[in-house]
């Protein structure tokens, strides 16, 4: 066992982290909440409620990321957002297509001995 993950160093954690405190309390909450609406609901239901699923995922979440707290581990790095690059890329990419079509037609309509008729 590491120094980080003595019981001494998780006990010492749980007992004066507040934020640990609270995700503990939240998970609780959510678990609790969950439960007592599963069971007022009929099985076949219940497994389809969209809230339940909610409480249960987010149960789930806090409860994760209060052991990870108790054990000292850091917390994970947000997953790059790169579907926003793409989409600013995807619309640029698309105007400019569009701008250019659009010159190319006027030069040909420049060209055309249809319009130096006019």
């Amino acid at each position: 066992m590491t120094r980080r993950t003595s019981p001494t160093a998780v006990l010492d954690r749980l007992l004066h982290d507040e934020r640990l405190q609270r995700q503990i309390r939240i998970s609780g909450t959510r678990a609790r909440g969950a439960y007592l609406r599963g069971r007022r609901l009929p099985a076949h239901k219940a497994a389809q409620d969209q809230r339940l699923f909610n409480q249960v995922r987010e149960a789930t979440a806090a409860l994760n990321a209060a052991l990870r707290r108790a054990l000292g581990e850091p917390e994970p790095a947000p997953q790059p957002r790169r579907g926003r690059r793409l989409m600013a890329l995807a619309v640029i990419a698309a105007t400019f297509a569009l701008v250019r079509s659009m010159h190319q037609a006027q030069q040909a309509a420049a060209r055309s001995p249809a319009s130096l008729r006019t």
